[in-house]
């Protein structure tokens, strides 16, 4: 009997309480084609990296790195022909892209707190997000946003996960009267952290020089990229 009342109480929480979502790595990135020859290459000073991803212009795949031993080194392989632009993270929490996601917008402030709080309606799992970089062309905006859930998480079968949640995305929204509507998202980036309430956003900086390379069947060398610098959110 007490049995029955526990998986009763079990499956009661589950429904009222958020779970989390399983869009981990195997369902973010992509997995590279045989047939496809394109690769590259290059390494940091700065920082240590703990992911190095390739995205493509039209956000329709994403490509992880393989690191050196040392975190300074990473080289993708088996990149299709394209356009592609570069997200690096690292281990001292900063994260540095070269993300093409049209002009910078000057909005009024009205149409501002609407465009927020389209990111904000988008995903109400995260219990907190941070718009760092937004772009907006022909009332299309795409925003590189990072999403946080601090809370409690629990999986489906009611078993609490001890960690934070934090997620990288870039979010296509389109302005519709006086809202601004998601229309897709794509991940790029998740992870667990330990449980800290008010865990800090990623530092993020903005650099050109990782954004709309250029790949065929030649391989690539960026050579060494300067990540001694970085902005605050």
């Amino acid at each position: 009997m007490g049995g029955k009342i526990l998986i009763l109480l079990v499956a009661l929480i589950t429904a009222v309480l958020p779970i989390a979502r399983a869009d981990g790595p195997g369902r973010i990135y992509t997995k590279p084609a045989d047939t496809d020859a394109g690769i590259i290459s290059g390494s940091v000073k700065g920082a240590v990296l703990t992911h190095a991803l390739a995205v493509e212009r039209d956000r329709t795949r994403v490509y992880r790195a393989v690191l050196d031993g040392a975190g300074t080194g990473f080289r993708f392989e088996k990149l299709p022909v394209g356009r592609f632009d570069l997200v690096l993270v690292t281990k001292d929490s900063r994260v540095i892209e070269g993300l093409g996601l049209g002009p910078a917008p000057d909005l009024p402030e009205e149409c501002a707190k609407h465009l927020e709080q389209g990111v904000a309606k988008a995903d109400s799992f995260f219990n907190r997000h941070f718009r760092h970089r937004t772009g907006i062309e022909g009332g299309v905006a795409l925003v590189f946003a990072e999403r946080i859930r601090d809370g409690q998480i629990l999986r489906g079968s009611g078993e609490e996960i001890d960690a934070c949640l934090r997620r990288l995305e870039i979010i296509e929204l389109r302005e519709a009267g006086d809202e601004w509507q998601m229309v897709k998202t794509r991940h790029l980036f998740r992870e667990e952290t330990p449980r800290i309430k008010g865990i800090p956003f990623l530092a993020h900086q903005h650099l050109i020089a990782l954004g709309g390379l250029r790949i065929a069947s030649a391989p690539r060398d960026l050579g060494v990229i300067d990540l001694t610098k970085t902005q605050q959110p």
